[in-house]
């Protein structure tokens, strides 16, 4: 059993000592630099179970929150769960088809018709 479990750790020490995994791993303050397609808004959530097979292609309009800013954008749902919503959404510069941002959200963060927002105060 003592072989074994040395041969485990020493398998887990290799896979985190791969560049691979630590040059993937974004430091602080580095978001800025990939692109928005691989990068997560703040309300990225995953379902405890999620559909495998997409769900269908309804068009929808996401509200992502960022660290900066909260932004609302024309997507797609192709998958949801009683509570939870996967969306596409294109890149809103050329290249248009190189870069998705594919995301689950909640299903308050996902919108048929434009939300309506309170009127701002003066």
């Amino acid at each position: 059993m003592g072989e074994q479990d040395d041969a485990r750790r020493l398998i887990r020490r290799k896979r985190e000592e791969r560049a691979g995994l630590t040059a993937s791993a974004p430091r602080p303050g580095q978001l800025e630099d990939r692109p928005w397609s691989q990068r997560r808004p703040l309300n990225y959530e995953s379902p405890g179970r999620a559909p495998v097979r997409p769900s269908g292609d309804l068009p929808v309009i996401a509200r992502l929150l960022w660290e900066t800013h909260e932004e609302l954008l024309p997507a797609r749902a192709i998958r949801w769960t009683a509570t939870h919503v996967m969306v596409v959404v294109k890149a809103l510069t050329p290249p248009y088809n190189q870069h998705e941002l594919v995301v689950w959200l909640r299903v308050e963060d996902v919108f048929r018709t434009i939300p309506r927002r309170p009127p701002a105060r003066p």
